[in-house]
């Protein structure tokens, strides 16, 4: 099994062209998928940036 990479909400933001709102939005409503870090946080896997839309975070 590969491990993916997680990266941070700010991180995917800027890899994506968007606020960091706009993802920390998508976590809450579950259209990215999100993981739990060994700090507490949330992250993202590197390879969900792929099925992730932004232009649709504004079509709730």
């Amino acid at each position: 099994m590969t491990e993916t990479e997680i990266l941070r909400p700010a991180e995917v933001a800027q890899r994506l062209g968007v606020r960091t709102r706009v993802i920390i939005e998508a976590m809450y409503y579950r259209r990215i998928p999100r993981v739990r870090l060994e700090d507490g946080t949330l992250g993202i896997p590197a390879d969900a940036l792929e099925n992730f839309d932004p232009a649709a975070h504004n079509r709730l």
